[in-house]
Order: structure tokens, then C-alpha cells, then sequence
């Protein structure tokens, strides 16, 4: 794509408020225009190129502006001033059809002929679609606007240099409702100074009052696997975290609601607003923990539709009740809440082995990193689509660096300062399985994917290659458990039995938790912008926020903060309904644990500190006939050993009583032991840790 004119323009916003109305002034300068052979593209900075299927596409600014408190929004105006013409004739790109990454191209060039011979101003309505949103309490009018009119039949451009946006509000129950989601969190507080446009709104918000018991991670699992999560429970309570569980039998017994799901989802909205959760994990597969599926429709081709998207967004998203109409379509437009209040992930483990994997592999990340591997990220994609040609690499690239394409401003992995390594296909080059796994078992950080995908297929990768033996060195003790993001479609279904990702977090070696898609994901044809690869980008931008107060660093954190920052972008017109974006919201979801900290540094402190009121080191590991344990206790207790196998089977157990504080030596015989992957628990008073070790002759 050739550069005609360069020229970056300056957004100045400011605001003032009026009664039953709250206005926000934008401001711009000059254009930037660029062609894709004889057609044009206009943009301006922090506009986003949008249109509707087959019609020009304009540069389009978000709206996102907090409303008095107890208001919703019931217009949108925009009024123009200093209208410039931009010297030329042009005939803008017509909107392409989204296209889900896995599917074939079917060659369609679309353009809405009746459109570009009109002597009319087009777009005859310069806003997009006006959406009430509350997050955290706070109610906010999402939208969109272009700045441009563009008359198609003589191809001209003008723009405004002024747009003055007035957004009319009244007192509105819903809104009212929605006070109660207020919060003192300071994690949930930064998140709406980070998204509202006009933050100084929340000085009318009324303060959030005393919470009863104040504890900050929510377990829901069946009582059969409540104890499993005790190391969890005792890893964040040594970091000031308090965690309580809740049974999937109690809250069927005794909180009120239609089905599980919907009691599960009012359980949640009461330990927010009683106690001030700010996660929530879903302890369990789908025969265990539920999902609500989601209805959406993308208008490409002959059109997507689905109306079981798993969507976990609903037990984070807390306002309203996504079904105002009573229907079997869940998450229609208009009965959304687009701006989640807490972090949700879903550790899908069928069997007490697999939830141990789990749990270990989330505490020693966390806990006992591997020195030197927080900074070495892994970037791998595939070719996507052709004509136009498109690549994956293409999404990637933006996810390195800062960067303000497509309109929007987002931080990347600082290139200067991490050791990225590239898997990429070009022209004439794929990208091996071979490849692919030797760049992982020789140690990376996180693993962010553009390629195709099924339910059981993922970076090349079929179901049966997910085994400990191809991860063999991502055990947590050769090299650092890892994490995932990818664009692919339907690896995330966790719905199915059992997807790709299921199995890549399952497995005691691999993958700690990541980021996947329940259903397709989307990117936008021979362009670097699209659904999966904006939410993406603004997942990166969270971590890798460079004013340390604004940094998100907890995986479900980061996630939810993604789309929030995403929302008004559903209000483009070709989105709200149908729309790609939308379908992509919806079928996102972490697997894993999403209080879960992301090292985006390397650890500068020791495992000691790391680790808690009891912390021990193994060694020889792997070992042969015997592994030497130094346990450092605080307190004189009772400590007792425990050892499982890689299925969770108790294989040995002693209790040594009264041990002195300080540094303790023991000793653990594994003459008797096969081979394998076993993990020793040591429990004392004042808590307890978890080593993996790896016996081999």
C-alpha cells in the first residue's frame, strides 16, 4: 500500500457539562490519505476506518462519556464546525466482509453500486450506534462519529476541523440499579479513570460504602474438588489476596435464579457488591460449571450465525440480565452490558489430576519462576487469506512497539528490551511442527498466535500432539510453564470434549492459562485491522502500559480491560448489529486462572521471597534414588509430606513433628518410584507449598 499524503493529525478533546446534557469537543487537523490500487483510504488520527458492508469507508472517532450518576443516554449530536475540503477526487474503498481466520476465500469483491453513483452527502447519519453501558457503577454513553463526508457520484472530501458531540441524558432506572455495582476498588476505580473520556464526572458518583467482609478471589467448583484448590487459596493468601470458595450444590440449593447459570451469575453479583470480589474462577469443565451461550449474527457472505457462543463475559459483566426479552437468544444487541466489572477465567479440568496440574502450574509460575525467561516472548503466524492477500505476521508486528494504526493508540512488547522470536510464514515458506515445538521447549514467555485452528487443531498442533513428552522441557523447572493468546476459531470451545486449549492447560507440562476463542475468530481481508487482532492489541497495551499506575498485570485483569476498551467499537456502523466485534466479545475467554500475575519482567527477586511462609528447594531434580529437601520454616510446627503422581494418586506420606524454625534438611527416597512426574506438598502451620520433581534413571 502506497503513502500519498503523510500528514498525522492533532485530536484535542475537551468537555463541559450542561443539565440533561454532557458535551465533549474533538478536534482535528489535515488527513491522511493512502491507496489500495484505485481506490483511496482516508483517515485521521484515533479514527478507526469503519463502514457498512459494500459502502465507503470513513474514519470514525469512539465516543466513550461518563453520565451523571442515575442517567442513561437517550441521543447523540454531533455539531461540525470550520468544514475543510481536501483537494482531489476519490473513490473510497468499499467495506469488506469480516472473515472468521480459519475460512477459506471465496475470491467476492463487494460494493454497493446505488451508493458510490449517489449525489448525496454521504453518510447521511455521521454517528454510529448509541449504546448505554455502566461499569463499575458508573453509567457511560458508548458510540461512534465520523468527522468526513464524502460525497460518492462527484468524489469529493471535506472534514471538520470542530465536532462538538452532545449527549442528552434522563434519570433512568436501570441506570439507578446500577449505583450498586459502585466499588472502592482501586484496580476497578484506575480501570474507569483509564476508559472514561471525561474522568472528572466521577467526583459526582457517590462513594462506595463499607463492605462486609472484603475478600478479592471467588472459587465456585463442586464440593468433590474444593480441597484441590487449597495450595491456590494459600499461595494468594501469603500475597494479601483472601480467597473463599463456594460449591456449584450450594449455590443451586440456595441462591434464587431460573437455572445454574443465571444462580451462579446473581451469587457472583452478590459477593461484588457485598465483598468486593475482583475475580472469579470457574473451577471446572462444562459437566461441572455451565456456560451461557450467547446469540450473534455477522453479516458475511451468506452470513454466521450461533446462538450457543460460550461466553463467560456473562459472569463479569454484572448489569441487567442479558435477556430482557425472555427469549432462547442470549446477548441479542440492546440487552448487553459491555463493560465487565471483574476478571473471570475457567480452569476446565474434569479430574482431580488435572485441577493439581492446574493449580501447581499456576503457583510456580507465580511463585518459583525460571530466572531469565519473563522477557522472550514467541510470535508465531500463519498466511490467513488470499486475494487480497493477507498474513498473520501482519497483526503481530503491531503487537511489538507502540503503535497508533487503525485509529487507536496501544503499547507493545518493547522491542529494545525483550528477546522476540519470530515463527513466521512468507511467500514461498511454512513454518514447520518440528520448528514450532523446538521454539517452545527452548523456553518462552508467552506465546501470542494469528493462525488457523479448530477444535482439535491449533499452531499445527492436533489433539493427540498435546502430550507431556512433545513439552517435555516446559515443565516448570527446565523452563517456565508458558501462556497463549490466539486469533484461531474454535480452539477455546470448551464446550467441546475436549478442545485443543482444554488439553494444552490440562497436561502437566505446556500452558498455564491463555487467551481463546469459544467460536470463529475474525480479521478484516488485506488490511492489519480486525476483531480478534484489536482485542489483542489492547490485551498487550494493558501489560505493557509504560506509566506503571496504569499497568494491568494479572491475566483476567488485562483481559476484561481489553474489552472495555473494545466496547464503543461495537457501536460502528456495520457492527452493533451485525457484527464481527461483537461475535469476538462474546467468544473470548481465559482458561487458567485469572488472578494469575504475568511476568512481563524477569524475576529480580529470589525464589524465598517469592514463595511464602514456607518455602523448600528440591535436589537433585530430576533425580534417581533419593531427592534432598531444604524446608525454611518461620514457626516450630508439624510438617507432613505428601507425594502424588502425575495422576494424583498418593504414592508416600510422613508426618515429622515439631520442627525447629530456620532451615530444615529432610530427605525423600524414590528407589521405589517409577519414572515419571510427581509433586511433593509439604504442609506446616503457617502454610504450604508444592514442588513438582522429575524421577528418572
Amino acid at each position: 500500500m502506497k503513502n500519498i499524503v503523510c500528514v498525522f493529525v492533532a485530536c484535542i478533546m475537551s468537555f463541559s457539562l450542561l443539565a440533561g446534557n454532557i458535551e465533549k469537543v474533538f478536534t482535528f487537523s489535515q488527513v491522511r490519505i493512502s491507496e489500495n490500487g484505485r481506490y483511496q483510504f482516508v483517515t485521521l488520527d484515533n479514527t478507526m476506518p469503519a463502514g457498512l458492508n459494500g459502502e465507503p469507508m470513513l474514519p470514525y472517532h469512539q465516543v466513550a462519556l461518563m453520565l451523571p450518576p442515575g442517567e442513561k443516554a437517550v441521543s447523540i449530536n454531533i455539531i461540525g464546525e470550520s468544514l475543510t475540503g481536501i483537494p482531489g477526487t476519490y473513490e473510497l474503498y468499499p467495506q469488506q466482509f469480516n472473515q472468521p481466520v480459519s475460512e477459506t476465500p471465496d475470491g467476492s469483491f463487494i460494493k454497493n453500486e446505488a451508493v458510490y453513483r449517489s449525489t448525496a452527502n454521504y453518510p447521511a447519519t455521521p454517528t454510529g450506534n448509541l449504546i448505554n453501558s455502566y461499569l463499575n457503577g458508573y453509567a457511560f454513553a458508548l458510540s461512534t462519529f465520523t468527522p468526513v463526508i464524502y460525497n460518492p457520484a462527484k468524489k469529493t472530501l471535506a472534514y471538520y476541523q470542530k465536532v462538538t458531540v452532545q449527549i442528552t441524558t434522563r434519570p433512568d432506572a436501570n441506570a439507578t440499579l446500577a449505583l450498586k455495582n459502585l466499588t472502592a476498588s482501586a484496580n476497578a476505580l484506575k480501570r474507569v479513570r483509564l476508559f472514561a473520556q471525561n474522568p472528572e464526572m466521577m467526583n459526582r458518583y457517590p462513594a462506595k460504602k463499607s463492605l462486609i467482609t472484603n475478600y478479592n478471589i471467588l472459587i465456585i467448583t463442586p464440593a468433590q474438588f474444593q480441597a484441590g484448590f487449597q495450595d491456590l487459596i494459600n499461595y494468594y493468601n501469603c500475597k494479601g489476596m483472601a480467597s473463599q470458595v463456594a460449591t456449584i450444590e450450594d449455590i443451586g440449593a440456595i441462591v434464587p435464579g431460573q437455572d445454574l447459570q443465571e444462580k451462579m451469575r446473581n451469587y457472583i453479583i452478590q459477593e461484588y457488591q457485598r465483598n468486593g470480589i475482583e475475580h472469579v474462577i470457574l473451577g471446572g469443565d462444562v459437566e461441572y460449571i455451565p456456560f451461557r451461550g450467547f446469540y450473534c449474527y455477522v453479516l458475511s457472505g451468506t452470513g454466521y450465525e450461533d446462538s450457543n457462543i460460550p461466553a463467560d463475559v456473562y459472569f463479569s459483566a454484572l448489569d441487567g440480565n442479558w435477556n430482557t426479552n425472555n427469549d432462547n437468544k442470549w446477548g441479542e444487541p440492546g440487552e448487553d452490558d459491555l463493560l465487565p466489572e471483574l476478571s473471570v477465567g475457567r480452569m476446565s479440568f474434569s479430574t482431580a489430576a488435572e485441577l493439581a496440574s492446574m493449580v501447581h502450574k499456576s503457583v510456580s509460575y507465580q511463585g518459583s519462576p525460571v530466572a531469565e525467561e519473563m522477557k522472550k516472548p514467541f510470535l508465531v503466524s500463519e498466511f490467513l487469506y488470499d486475494p487480497p492477500m493477507t498474513w498473520g505476521s501482519d497483526y503481530l508486528e503491531l503487537l511489538v512497539d507502540d503503535h497508533t494504526d487503525n485509529g487507536y493508540a496501544t503499547h507493545g512488547i518493547p522491542s529494545a528490551q525483550n528477546y522476540i522470536t519470530r515463527l513466521y510464514d512468507t511467500t514461498g515458506y511454512n513454518w514447520s511442527v518440528t520448528q514450532l515445538l523446538a521454539g517452545i521447549n527452548s523456553g518462552k514467555s508467552f506465546i501470542h498466535h494469528c493462525g488457523h485452528s479448530n477444535s482439535n487443531y491449533m499452531m499445527r498442533l492436533y489433539n493427540w500432539d498435546i502430550t507431556n513428552q512433545n513439552f517435555s522441557q516446559v515443565d516448570g523447572i527446565i523452563h517456565n510453564y508458558q501462556l497463549m493468546y490466539t486469533h484461531g476459531c474454535i480452539c477455546g470451545a470448551f464446550d467441546d470434549n475436549d478442545c485443543i486449549a482444554e488439553r494444552c492447560t490440562a497436561i502437566a507440562n505446556f500452558l498455564v492459562g491463555g487467551v481463546f476463542n469459544s467460536r470463529y475468530g475474525w480479521f478484516n481481508q488485506g488490511t492489519t485491522e480486525g476483531p480478534s487482532a484489536h482485542l489483542h492489541r489492547e490485551f498487550i497495551s494493558a501489560l505493557y502500559n509504560t506509566n506503571p499506575d496504569s499497568a494491568i498485570l494479572e491475566l483476567g485483569a488485562a483481559h476484561t480491560m481489553s474489552k472495555i476498551k473494545t466496547a464503543p467499537w461495537i457501536g460502528l456502523p456495520g457492527e452493533f448489529e451485525p457484527g464481527a466485534q461483537r461475535w469476538c466479545f462474546y467468544d473470548c475467554n481465559v482458561l487458567g486462572d485469572p488472578a494469575l500475575k504475568i511476568w512481563i519482567e524477569n524475576p529480580i527477586v529470589g525464589t524465598a521471597e517469592l514463595t511464602g511462609p514456607i518455602t523448600c528447594s528440591l535436589s537433585p531434580n530430576p533425580c534417581a534414588d533419593h531427592a534432598d529437601i531444604s524446608l525454611t520454616l518461620r514457626n516450630v510446627s508439624d510438617v507432613t509430606m505428601t507425594v502424588v503422581n502425575a495422576v494424583g494418586r498418593q504414592v508416600f506420606s510422613r508426618i515429622y513433628p515439631m520442627l525447629s524454625p530456620g532451615q530444615v534438611p529432610l530427605s525423600l527416597s524414590t528407589s521405589a518410584l517409577a519414572q515419571g512426574i510427581y509433586y511433593v506438598r509439604l504442609e506446616a502451620k503457617d502454610g504450604s507449598t508444592v514442588k513438582k520433581l522429575v524421577v528418572a534413571r
